[in-house]
């Protein structure tokens, strides 16, 4: 018996297509992961006061970009798990919830640590 290893044999029809068909190539999964996020903070006046961020990060190269506006971050210092992803720098540190998407942002300065808390959700595909 002669096997084409580049035909699968499909198991619903019975049809014979190409292999590369039933198996994306491996960069469909290492492309970076983009989240948009709404942080809540409560402000001096007791006011909470909200701002749009985003955050980008890859599993493949261990990166996480923060961006907010004018503020855009690349954090040295990632961990990526199943369960989280956190990085920091020197003045800026970020953990999220992979489960939840929910996320928290803490941004210190010599004199006081500022605390935003937010929800995130992964960001909408680009049209082609």
């Amino acid at each position: 018996m002669f096997i084409k290893r580049s035909l699968v044999q499909a198991v619903a029809g019975g049809v014979l297509v190409p292999a590369f068909l039933l198996f994306p190539p491996l960069e469909a999964f290492a492309k970076p992961t983009r989240l948009d996020c709404t942080l809540t903070s409560a402000g001096t006046d007791g006011k909470d006061t909200s701002r749009q961020a985003s955050v980008t990060f890859d599993e493949e190269a261990n990166t996480l970009v923060f961006d907010a506006g004018s503020q855009r971050r690349d954090l040295g210092k990632v961990t990526i798990s199943t369960i989280t992803i956190d990085g920091y720098t020197d003045d800026l540190s970020i953990g999220i919830d992979r489960s939840s998407w929910h996320i928290v942002v803490q941004t210190y300065a010599q004199d006081h640590v500022r605390a935003e808390f937010g929800v995130c959700k992964p960001a909408a595909a680009p049209a082609h």
